[in-house]
């Protein structure tokens, strides 16, 4: 867990290195994770083996790489939909957050359906907890912080309410694809004890 938001990750290195990320992603889409070599990567980029070894200790490492990759894209939406909230529209906001929720369940699935398909259920919790974990510190730096400077706080252990929330939501979503999205804004509000504020 980050302490500020503004924490910067770390330097994840030049070009060839995100070229490196990209290729394995693209693979790994491909074949799946267990299937795919270094060779196959280093192939993809136009690189050699040894090059790749200068970036990355190994796949496990350049697979580690894939995820944040992935869940940096899924934080840049978040984003996206905290600037855009009406300050104070909490019913609107839970509205559009689920919107957000289902595209970005769908945008990802191929990538986890490829993990799960493959074999690679370890990584593919690795993943869920990873992004539940990096969504959570985001979510209770910037929307909760706003909503307690306006409200009060109806929920302690922030983090981990969100990190159970998040979780739950993408298993409920992926699990039962039809739940209607009022359903999934009502779970949100009685977790997080803001049902007053849904219309």
């Amino acid at each position: 867990m980050s302490d500020t938001l503004d924490e910067k990750r770390p330097t994840r290195g030049d070009a060839r290195r995100d070229a490196i990320v990209q290729a394995a992603r693209k693979v790994c889409l491909e074949k799946g994770f267990s299937k795919i070599t270094v060779s196959d990567i280093a192939s993809e980029v136009g690189m050699t083996r040894s090059l790749f070894y200068h970036y990355f200790e190994d796949k496990e490492a350049v697979a580690d790489a894939v995820l944040d990759n992935v869940i940096d894209e899924i934080l840049t939406t978040l984003k996206q939909w905290n600037q855009a909230r009406e300050t104070g529209n909490v019913n609107k906001a839970l509205d559009d957050i689920v919107h957000v929720l289902r595209s970005l369940i769908a945008d990802e699935s191929p990538f986890s359906n490829r993990m799960i398909q493959d074999g690679n259920a370890e990584l593919y919790i690795k993943f869920i907890d990873r992004a539940a974990d990096r969504i959570a510190d985001y979510i209770a730096q910037t929307t909760v912080r706003d909503f307690e400077q306006m409200h009060g706080l109806p929920i302690t252990n922030v983090h981990e309410t969100f990190f159970t929330l998040i979780v739950g939501l993408i298993s409920l979503i992926r699990s039962h694809p039809n739940i209607s999205d009022r359903t999934i804004k009502e779970v949100m509000a009685q977790t997080l004890h803001i049902e007053s504020y849904v219309v």
